[in-house]
């Protein structure tokens, strides 16, 4: 499996079962996931959560094979890649499920700061671009 992730939660990322894990900094980590690939095709698969990330993402996929992209900007099918662009919806009960894995270990979160309920704009801000994870308390 080949991941993306900033410099501070590589580590985190290799942790989950990536085998390669690229700085999404660097443009040219597309180039690096075909070339990663065992016929240097690209991927048969991706998933994108980075809001202006499924473009990028595109080019790391091989001709013929699929992108989901949960931020709501996907970009024209090309080259036979099948673009999904996937809907959240609210689940409490998987909300749950999630927390308890956090709780016990099996997952884990880089905190880069916590913000009062009040400054959840910035606490966003800070999500979108890669500045880390922000715990907002009341």
């Amino acid at each position: 499996m080949v991941a993306t992730a900033g410099p501070r939660s590589a580590a985190r990322v290799g942790g989950y079962g990536a085998h390669i894990v690229l700085d999404y900094h660097d443009p040219e980590w597309p180039s690096h996931v075909r070339e990663a690939s065992p016929d240097r095709r690209g991927v048969g698969s991706a998933v994108n959560a980075t809001r202006g990330g499924a473009a990028p993402a595109l080019l790391a996929v091989a001709d013929g094979g699929r992108l989901a992209t949960i931020t709501g900007d996907p970009p024209p099918p090309e080259r036979e890649v099948t673009v999904t662009d996937v809907y959240v919806r609210a689940d409490g009960a998987e909300l749950a499920r999630l927390a308890t894995a956090l709780s016990v270990g099996l997952l884990s979160i880089d905190v880069a700061a916590t913000r009062p309920l009040s400054d959840a704009a910035a606490a966003l801000e800070d999500a979108v671009s890669g500045r880390g994870g922000t715990v907002l308390v009341l």
